[in-house]
């Protein structure tokens, strides 16, 4: 099977930005600081802020004892842009929603050398439209991804898309690996080391560990997005 191409069900289109997508983009792309001087002419004490109140952000994300959750993406996206405009100005405070935007919408780790033409890839962007290539078609709106194999459906599976406050970005996606059983490291974040966690920081959970999130794969698709199994369902 060749590698699968990964797509949303719409085009392309602007990509809320919410203090933890930021707070990903910390965690995960070591470029994304150096760029944030270079680009942005932030400083020191502005990264630092905005690092901080992305992580405490993060760290309030919790589902309840149902898994029922309150949270909207419009909610997440005003409050991100309140306190960027706090920290760094009304003006820089818009070209780092636009710099997120862009790094998580191109799905590269390297913007500066993956110049892909929109007319090399064959892009189904119509709603409901079959594609004739081999990819994975997420459909955000029914919690769904379709296997597709040379214009044939493989199979669908029923999915979780995450938090709101993670909204899903759209567009076309190139998976370069499958990753079968994969470990885990939990990432320095605050729930991490809640006093329910029942992992810690740093300490690898291995591959079908149940404390292991990840479950029997994980497909990376650009920093910070990834496809990967998870809890089975009830």
């Amino acid at each position: 099977m060749a590698s699968p191409t990964v797509a949303a069900t719409t085009e392309v289109t602007g990509v809320p930005v919410t203090l933890p997508v930021l707070d990903a983009f910390f965690a995960s792309d070591e470029a994304f600081t150096p760029e944030l001087k270079t680009r942005l002419s932030l400083t020191d004490d502005q990264i630092a802020q905005l690092r901080a109140v992305a992580r405490e952000e993060t760290s309030k994300l919790r589902e309840t004892e149902t898994g029922d959750y309150g949270g909207t993406t419009a909610e997440a996206r005003e409050l991100a842009a309140s306190r960027m405009k706090e920290i760094v100005g009304a003006d820089k405070g818009s070209q780092l929603a636009a710099f997120v935007s862009e790094r998580w919408r191109a799905g590269s780790d390297d913007l500066e050398s993956k110049k892909v033409k929109p007319s090399t890839e064959s892009v189904a962007t119509a709603p409901n439209t079959v594609p004739s290539d081999t990819r994975i078609v997420v459909n955000a709106p029914a919690y769904r991804m379709d296997v597709f194999e040379t214009g044939r459906l493989i199979k669908s599976y029923k999915v979780g898309i995450g938090y709101p406050e993670f909204p899903l970005p759209t567009g076309l996606r190139k998976a370069k690996a499958i990753i079968f059983n994969p470990t885990w490291t939990p990432p320095d974040e605050p729930w991490v080391e809640s006093p329910s966690s029942k992992v810690k920081v740093g300490e690898k959970v291995e591959a079908g560990s149940k404390l292991n999130p990840l479950g029997l794969l994980k497909i990376p698709i650009g920093s910070p997005s990834l496809i990967h199994g998870g809890k089975t369902l009830a």
